[in-house]
């Protein structure tokens, strides 16, 4: 049987791993060959071990019965979220227009509730990703890339290690980080305009404008720098100050990353954003020598493997499923299409053109 490279929180009792795992000194913790069992996957969490290979059963299928009930429980699941996101997008417009329009200090814990509430919905990172993912094909607008960013970029915080409590203050800076636009809208522009900012010189006014309205406000500077930089580059290329490197806050640098990314897959008006996929090879064509290495590469490679067992749309027509992730070229993943495999990597032609809702 063919193998995949799995995320460790998609495992399930009863799969076969097919590759030693080592913890970081050296030692086998899981051998080739060995049952996943709850205690298996507790060990390799314990090891941050983030994939393992699994043998595919491709000839496996789910009995009809099962096919029912898990299809109307995913289409459930889904409905919930999309009804917590659209309250989440209306009350924190509220938030934020109180604190431009009516001079409202901003208040770090009633601003992440919203998101809090959205947590709970998803079951694990992997979830969340993937509800995300198909909100991207109903939401768009300033206040939904605002959720985005502020959730993406709490996920490649919590992938990068980091603390609770920086967690929160990556969301908190998400929320905040495109401020500024509604202190230019002032002059009664709609958020619709916001889909048009970036083709107009306003756009690099929004930093210092959403900077300049919560500088004094009693929140952590690390947040405020958050929302003045985030557009800086590591190599100089960005605005508004042209900082380089580490001289970036590492708020700034995790919410360049996700805030990219959101921008590329995000509905823009009638015109659909392009697919995660897509998005990837775009990013590792030419986002290393501008957004943060270790950032970029642990987001990226997080974000293609929850595409594991996804069903995609080649740019020929032709319907497959995403078997294993290439770790050397996220973008290409290798699937499997009928009794065949397309390496994409090795078949450059093809690319991913479109990942199906389940």
């Amino acid at each position: 049987m063919p193998c995949l490279r799995m995320s460790v929180n998609r495992l399930r009792e009863g799969m076969m791993i097919k590759e030693d795992v080592f913890s970081k000194t050296g030692a086998v913790i899981v051998p080739d060959g060995a049952v996943v069992t709850k205690d298996v996957v507790a060990l390799l969490t314990r090891h941050f071990v983030d994939s393992v290979m699994v043998e595919y059963p491709t000839g496996r299928k789910e009995r009809p019965e099962q096919q029912e009930q898990s299809a109307p429980a995913k289409e459930q699941h889904l409905k919930e979220f999309q009804a917590e996101f659209s309250v989440a997008e209306q009350s924190i417009s509220e938030e934020l227009k109180d604190i431009v329009y009516r001079s409202k200090d901003v208040n770090i814990s009633m601003l992440l509730e919203p998101l809090n509430g959205l947590l709970k919905k998803a079951d694990d990172d992997t979830d969340l990703a993937d509800m995300l993912l198909h909100m991207k094909k109903q939401q768009s607008g300033l206040y939904a890339h605002t959720i985005n960013v502020a959730l993406f970029g709490q996920l490649l915080a919590r992938w990068s290690g980091c603390a609770e409590a920086e967690m929160e203050e990556v969301m908190a800076a998400g929320l905040l980080h495109d401020i500024g636009f509604l202190e230019l809208w002032k002059d009664g522009q709609e958020q619709t305009e916001f889909l048009q900012e970036y083709e107009t010189e306003r756009y690099e006014k929004h930093v210092v404008s959403g900077y300049n309205l919560i500088k004094k406000m009693n929140i952590d500077q690390r947040i405020k720098q958050a929302v003045l930089t985030h557009h800086e580059r590591v190599n100089g290329s960005g605005f508004p100050l042209q900082v380089m490197g580490d001289n970036i806050n590492w708020i700034s640098r995790i919410l360049a990353v996700a805030d990219t990314y959101d921008a590329l897959t995000m509905r823009q008006g009638d015109k659909a954003g392009i697919s995660a996929f897509e998005a990837i090879k775009k990013m590792e064509d030419e986002g290393y020598n501008r957004l943060d290495a270790n950032y970029l590469m642990t987001f990226l490679k997080r974000i293609a493997e929850t595409m594991i067992q996804r069903n995609v749309i080649l740019n020929d027509g032709r319907m497959g499923r995403v078997v294993m992730i290439n770790k050397y070229k996220l973008s290409c993943p290798l699937v499997q299409v009928g009794d065949t495999f397309v390496d994409l990597a090795k078949q450059s032609r093809y690319y991913i053109q479109e990942i199906l809702e389940e």
